[in-house]
């Protein structure tokens, strides 16, 4: 396994939150700190030794700058590109080796800020 491979039974979400610690030069144990987890937990949740509960991955998400955003399968796509185009072709999936668009759509997806701009309701995230 090289330096870059996630370990079979990692989620997809801590797949990306991995790939995004490692970009920023993170040690698991400064995201736990943040987060206000036990480094253990977190390595358990990132090295998918462990199902970690929603709290456990929106804490992690929150320590690296993410807001969750769900969005319907269908316009997951749509949806990375607009991230990617707003951050500098950027998104949580490219981080993790898969170009915007590309990666089955997730539930949830961790993007880089939180705002879709006007039409989204006044003090409403999209859903």
């Amino acid at each position: 396994m090289n330096s870059t491979a996630v370990p079979r039974g990692a989620s997809e979400p801590f797949r990306q939150l991995r790939a995004l610690r490692r970009a920023r030069k993170l040690k698991q144990e400064d995201v736990a700190r943040k987060a206000g987890i036990s480094r253990e937990a977190y390595l358990r949740a990132e090295s998918g030794q462990a199902d970690p509960r929603m709290s456990t991955f929106l804490a992690a998400c929150e320590a690296l700058g993410l807001e969750v955003v769900l969005a319907p399968q269908h316009l997951a796509a749509d949806v990375n590109a607009f991230i990617a185009s707003r951050n500098g072709g950027v998104t949580a999936a490219s981080m993790a080796g898969q170009p915007a668009g590309s990666a089955p759509a997730p539930a949830a997806t961790p993007a880089s800020g939180g705002s879709f701009g006007p039409g989204t309701g006044e003090g409403h995230k999209p859903v």
